[in-house]
């Protein structure tokens, strides 16, 4: 039996070409990898557990119109162990308009759960007569 040769471009021609195999990443490319995904990493580990700049937002959990005059408001607020959290709490009329605005303190506590709200009633001076009531905003002092 004779075995038969066949030129490398005519081999290439007939049954395509042999790829070669792929470069791999160097020592140093390897290590370049590592410092930028570490760095990822620490980048947004700190972004994700850095102390907030702004309170949770507060929950309105019900009003009532008592008059003319006065709205009773209930809301629901995070209470922060370092930081004292203002709040705005509102009566708003028929046209959005606000009838009623006071801005309470909800005093820091380091023994406070930051997670577990705290209720707290508000009784809200209105100039007319109100349609809702409701907390606004929140921030730190």
């Amino acid at each position: 039996m004779t075995e038969v040769t066949v030129e490398k471009p005519l081999h290439d021609d007939r049954y395509g070409r042999v790829r070669e195999p792929k470069r791999r990443l160097g020592k140093t490319a390897k290590i370049i990898a590592v410092v930028i995904v570490s760095a990822l990493i620490i980048a947004i580990a700190f972004v994700a557990f850095r102390p907030q700049t702004n309170p949770t937002t507060p929950k309105t959990l019900g009003y009532s119109v008592v008059d003319s005059s006065l709205t009773q408001v209930t809301v629901a607020i995070f209470p922060d162990q370092d930081r004292d959290v203002h709040c705005i709490v509102q009566a708003t009329n028929d046209y959005e308009a606000i009838v009623g605005f006071t801005e309470i303190t909800l005093p820091a506590d380091p023994t406070a759960d930051p997670h577990s709200p705290r209720q707290m009633d508000i009784d809200l001076a209105t100039t007319q007569l109100a349609s809702s009531g409701h907390a606004d905003a929140c921030w730190f002092e």
